[in-house]
């Protein structure tokens, strides 16, 4: 971990023995506890925190890749990457964002509305995933947590007649 700046073997060991959350920085890394790992990450400058997304023909490029939009006539592979959604439900810009404390969706395949937050710990998301998820947003409602899942209302049902593919290309 020297490497990396890390050179107080003793705040290591700290760490190593501290609760899940606990961190410690060099200056160029961070390094995190989370459950039984470290996660060392690098401490970057503050980014745009927020793209906008006009129509379907556009593609997205932001930290976590390359968004991707395409009408299509059925849904295909699932895969965490990849949201399907009622493209009649969806108002343009799209807006792509970090998320933020109090924001709340209706996570596919349950009943009421549950905080980002609260979904990302359910998922047992580390701290740095927490930092590094995204939200594909219409007028300020959710659309899908990139990455992890779509909202409730946005979903495919019979009575859909476009279906918007949403691809993200890491």
């Amino acid at each position: 971990l020297s490497l990396y700046g890390f050179t107080t073997w003793e705040d290591i060991y700290n760490l190593l023995e501290g609760a899940s959350g606990k961190q410690i920085f060099s200056t160029t890394h961070r390094l995190l506890k989370h459950r039984d790992l470290l996660l060392l990450s690098e401490i970057s400058a503050a980014k745009t925190s927020s793209y906008l997304l006009a129509s379907v023909q556009e593609t997205l490029a932001f930290p976590l890749g390359k968004l991707t939009l395409e009408i299509v006539g059925k849904t295909g592979n699932f895969d965490k990457n990849i949201a399907y959604v009622d493209n009649s439900l969806i108002t343009y810009p799209l807006e792509v964002r970090k998320w933020k404390a109090g924001d709340k969706f209706k996570p596919f395949g349950m009943k009421g509305n549950k905080k980002v937050s609260d979904f990302l710990k359910d998922e047992k998301c580390s701290l740095l995933d927490k930092e590094n998820t995204w939200l594909l947003c219409a007028q300020n409602r959710i659309i899908w947590i990139i990455n992890h899942r779509i909202d409730e209302a946005y979903k495919i049902t019979n009575k859909t007649t476009e279906i918007l593919k949403i691809t993200l290309i890491s």
